[in-house]
């Protein structure tokens, strides 16, 4: 009851502030142009839904975007309230310290999957009003992917947030981790891999399983394997099978990893 108590008021808290209601305006805005410009027809005028959102929405707009809003929605959950002193207020009611960073997982998480929701709206009904083929379930299925991005980033900021003591820490950490999963893990990975190709092969594994390992490690590659299997009809199925599964993996380290050594750190704090 205590974890429920905390997640809707972060929750009602974060749905009211108006750094969401913007993130989420501009995200809407910038997808729903983006749909309208670019609407392609598809082969033979079909698949439009499925190539704008592989080819065009998602890897500029989705990736880029929304692991950005997972962390200013996340960054300051703790670290912020601990800054204001009113953490400890927090703590003297019966709430555990586990409570306070999964209720606030859970409740920030909420409020962006609604956001994230809320700004396919727009784009969606440009869609449905441009004369090109539109399919709801692709579309409805691409949102679900891309809720689930930004409720992972909101679990790892979370996690840096009941870590680090102060909002401008955790915030360099939320900026920092988004920067190498967004802008920099292609460059990391191809450095790992050429610095150990030669150990590497010596295991009994390949170059290219560890490569693509690494590529779904990343959680915006894993969320965006996902999303493609979803829109071309081949989610866990066919050759991509055991990629798909490895994805859905690291997708779940990645929402329980951070906040788990997040709430270690936070229990061994002196508030």
């Amino acid at each position: 009851m205590s974890l429920r108590a905390v997640a809707r008021k972060d929750f009602h808290d974060t749905v009211r502030s108006r750094g969401m209601v913007a993130l989420v305006g501009l995200f809407s805005l910038l997808v729903a142009l983006f749909a309208y410009v670019v609407r392609p027809q598809g082969a033979a005028g079909q698949f439009a839904t499925e190539l704008l959102l592989s080819a065009f929405v998602g890897p500029v707009l989705v990736t880029g975007l929304v692991p950005l809003v997972g962390v200013v929605v996340g960054y300051n959950a703790v670290s912020g309230e601990r800054e204001s002193g009113s953490l400890k207020l927090l703590l003297s009611l019966p709430h555990s310290r586990a409570d306070v960073v999964f209720g606030k997982v859970l409740g920030r998480s909420a409020a962006l999957v609604l956001a994230v929701f809320a700004g396919f709206l727009l784009p969606a009904t440009v869609l449905v009003a441009t004369p090109v083929p539109f399919n709801a379930g692709s579309f409805l299925g691409y949102t679900v992917f891309a809720a689930v991005l930004g409720a992972v980033f909101v679990s790892i900021a979370v996690g840096c947030s009941a870590a680090l003591a102060t909002r401008q820490r955790a915030l360099i950490a939320g900026i920092g981790i988004y920067v190498a999963f967004v802008l920099l893990w292609g460059f990391f990975t191809g450095r790992v891999l050429g610095a150990f190709q030669g150990p590497i092969e010596t295991l009994p594994v390949t170059v290219s399983s560890v490569r693509s390992f690494l590529d779904v490690a990343n959680p915006t590659t894993g969320v965006e394997v996902l999303a493609n299997g979803f829109l071309a009809d081949q989610l866990f199925t066919g050759d991509a099978v055991d990629r798909q599964v490895s994805a859905v993996s690291m997708l779940v380290f990645w929402a329980l990893a951070p906040p788990l050594a997040g709430l270690w750190a936070f229990d061994r704090a002196d508030l």
